[in-house]
């Protein structure tokens, strides 16, 4: 039964990471689009941030994705740490 836990806590990590990743291209999504609108020179970095609107639309779609993540991460470090509790109670059974 111990390799079950090893595998869970291990997929754990592995949804971990991916979340993680996740939130760093969120992260920088929202920190472009602040860029492009702070100094007004969107356009050059894509056309697509030349229009403010676009850019608006972008940071509302990359916040609400980081805030999805963030409650997921969360989710899955309750879990992580709920599946460490479970290992150390059957190593002092053991």
């Amino acid at each position: 039964m111990k390799p079950s836990k090893r595998e869970s806590a291990a997929e754990i990590k592995r949804h971990l990471r991916k979340y993680n990743t996740i939130s760093m291209v969120a992260t920088l999504v929202i920190a472009v689009c602040i860029y492009a609108l702070a100094t007004g020179e969107g356009a050059s970095i894509h056309s697509i941030l030349a229009d403010q609107s676009n850019v608006f639309d972008i940071l509302i779609a990359a916040g609400v994705v980081e805030l999805l993540v963030m409650a997921r991460i969360a989710r899955l470090n309750k879990l992580k740490q709920g599946a460490s509790a479970r290992r150390m109670v059957s190593r002092a059974r053991a």
